[in-house]
């Protein structure tokens, strides 16, 4: 399945009924942000535990075996740190589902992949228990230097085998996606995964033999020990954020600028493109995109969804019939719960008034997360106006912090 919106609904309700996804695909193709973004749409957070960086099994689970008071020893217990945020945080929000991403589970050794898969068997390393609400989610490699999984194994797990989509990738990049790489990601979602080829194909990104430039991570180094870039969506954000960073007139040198890369002759602007994502067709067409834009002066990213989170105790705050009840309901939510439903109740198109000026009342701060959301749903005008007068006029310090910088939208 591609990383879209419905592979975020099918592995939502999966993690709801507790039972445990496997994203399994190529390395570099957005795994770890679409776990990012799939825990922020449950407004919650994922923990990520990279298993290919542990190296054995002690690193996982912590096991060690310390001296007892009357001269023997026991075995104890001390989870990864990851873990054991993970399982703080799900102690300290038992309304939410906290997300334990194990990633690269089988890109490790045999005896880390075996504890790995007990945890998620057993929910528990020794006397250590997971929370009951918290989730686990795992990712792996389908191809390369892996441990492969026996069928009890992958018995344990909803197995998807996962793809890239231009798409989501422009969805979660959100604002920071440069408006070149955008406009090439949209033009042409295909060119989102390729190798590296030995001849680039034309700008026009119409050449038949499009297809021919998708392959398997392993494909970069079967013709021989060269190693070469490639263009995922891994490799896309580096050159977006690298972009981001440098003005028009350096671009515009970096254009003009000749070089040599082997036998061809091609701008330096080519060739740190090039380094970022690699001789492909993609890269061909965000230095076409660039030239083209650096000479007509256009160039302004499109507006795109917002995507705001509602909160599992949303539903409550609406059920609520009187200002005490809805009192009541406030008082017993976390920091995140309020921060994130405030937003929330920004967003939706109802008469959000009462419920908008509890919260902002009792919301000490919104969160960096919900804010940077919160500026981006006004000024792509995806809040209710009245729901946003009403925050800004309710008087509540929360309201008061940002009420210069988000007036300039309205």
């Amino acid at each position: 399945m591609r990383f879209n919106d419905t592979l975020k609904e099918v592995i939502r309700q999966d993690l709801e009924m507790g039972i445990v996804p496997a994203l399994m695909g190529e390395p570099g193709i957005g795994k770890s942000s679409f776990v990012a973004s799939l825990a922020y749409e449950m407004s919650t957070q994922a923990f990520v535990l990279p298993c290919n960086q542990l190296a054995d099994k002690a690193d996982l689970t912590g096991a060690r075996l310390v001296p007892t008071e009357n001269g023997s020893f026991k075995q104890v217990f001390y989870p990864h740190h990851v873990i054991q945020d993970c399982i703080d945080y799900a102690e300290a929000n038992q309304r939410e589902w906290p997300i334990l991403f194990l990633d690269e589970i089988n890109r490790t050794t045999a005896d880390v992949t075996s504890g790995a898969l007990t945890l998620v068997t057993l929910r528990r390393m020794g006397h250590v228990e997971l929370p009951k609400n918290v989730r686990i989610l795992v990712a792996g490699n389908d191809k390369g230097n892996v441990t492969t999984l026996d069928e009890a194994s992958l018995s344990r797990f909803s197995i998807y085998r996962v793809e890239p989509e231009a798409q989501t990738l422009i969805q979660i990049l959100g604002n920071e996606l440069n408006p070149w790489v955008k406009t090439v990601l949209t033009k042409f979602p295909n060119l989102v995964f390729q190798k590296a080829t030995p001849t680039i194909i034309t700008a026009d990104g119409n050449d038949d033999d499009d297809d021919a430039d998708t392959a398997s991570f392993a494909d970069l180094f079967e013709s021989g020990e060269e190693m070469n870039q490639l263009t995922t969506p891994r490799t896309i954000e580096n050159l977006s954020r690298w972009l981001n960073k440098t003005d028009r007139n350096q671009l515009g040198r970096y254009l003009a600028m000749q070089t040599t890369i082997g036998d061809r002759e091609t701008s330096v602007l080519n060739e740190v493109v090039e380094s970022h994502v690699g001789n492909t067709s993609f890269a061909v067409q965000v230095v076409s995109t660039i030239a083209e834009d650096l000479a007509s002066g256009n160039g302004q990213a499109a507006a795109h969804h917002v995507v705001v989170p509602q909160p599992n105790c949303y539903a409550d705050l609406k059920a609520a019939a009187t200002i005490t009840d809805l009192t009541d309901v406030i008082g017993n939510l976390t920091d995140t719960e309020k921060s994130g439903s405030l937003l929330y109740a920004l967003k939706e198109h109802a008469d959000n008034t009462r419920l908008i000026e509890q919260l902002a009342e009792a919301t000490r701060q919104i969160e960096a997360a919900h804010t940077r959301t919160l500026f981006e749903m006004v000024s792509a005008q995806q809040a209710d106006t009245h729901n946003v007068e009403a925050f800004l006029n309710s008087g509540a310090a929360v309201a008061e912090a940002v009420k210069p910088m988000l007036s300039a939208f309205l």
